[in-house]
């Protein structure tokens, strides 16, 4: 009765509190304290409130960490997705924090070629936490469309929370091969208290192209250097099987 949540199959795509005073609060995995709230609070000054593009809307919870006047877009393969997250019946993050953010849907591979090169200071692909995720978005060949729509000294973050998956050896090879700065912050350990108040453990990787890009989080001890003991994988070869997580 505290929260209204989304979910496709079993995973949660988002949750917002239905008290008037947490409306604007972001949950789950996008939580203020947690990985990628810090990014936008670290990060975010420096980038000097260039456009933010999402790939995966969900509830549209991180429209809340976009700064006054800030573009934002939101690249999402699913229509009901955008109807849900739209509808004030079910959330309102869209509405309260980011009125004007565009949602272009369609696959965000082909959507963001129509993009304008360097025009990102933060790319977020969130599209990676599902039972089934889209192995074309977590290739050599995507990573170059994603670095070809980055702003010098922008930012790639990437939500790897994942029940089955380990996505980290794979982008840390990938970030390799790009001759990229890749770090990456495990939020696992969260306390009783923040969890009933709508905290999820969470996982991200960021990338840049110069480690001084990714400053002040080299220095904080939650941000470590990402594995990179995963195949190269491209457009022709993926290895799932090399990543599962065996339980």
């Amino acid at each position: 009765g505290a929260f209204r949540l989304l979910f496709h199959g079993t995973s949660l795509h988002g949750m917002q509190s239905v008290d008037p005073a947490r409306r604007t609060e972001p949950l789950s995995y996008y939580t203020r304290s947690g990985p990628i709230g810090q990014v936008f609070a670290d990060l975010g000054d420096r980038l000097g409130g260039l456009p933010v593009g999402a790939v995966g809307l969900g509830t549209g919870s991180i429209a809340c960490f976009r700064q006054p006047g800030q573009p934002w877009t939101f690249f999402e393969i699913d229509p009901a997705v955008e109807r849900i997250a739209r509808d004030p019946r079910y959330f309102t993050f869209l509405r309260d924090c980011a009125p004007d953010a565009e949602v272009v849907l369609g696959d965000a591979r082909l959507s963001l070629r129509q993009a304008s090169d360097a025009g990102f200071g933060v790319l977020v692909l969130d599209a990676y936490s599902s039972d089934a995720i889209p192995l074309h978005l977590i290739t050599r060949e995507a990573l170059a469309l994603y670095l070809a729509k980055l702003a010098p000294g922008g930012v790639l973050v990437f939500h790897i929370s994942n029940r089955h998956l380990d996505l980290e050896p794979v982008l840390g090879r990938l970030a390799a091969d790009a001759g990229l700065t890749a770090l990456v912050r495990r939020d696992l350990d969260v306390p009783r208290e923040e969890r009933r108040l709508g905290t999820h453990p969470s996982e991200y990787l960021v990338m840049a192209r110069d480690v001084a890009h990714l400053e002040p989080l080299v220095v904080d001890k939650r941000w470590a250097p990402a594995r990179r003991d995963a195949p190269l994988w491209t457009d022709d070869f993926s290895s799932l099987l090399s990543v599962f997580r065996w339980l």
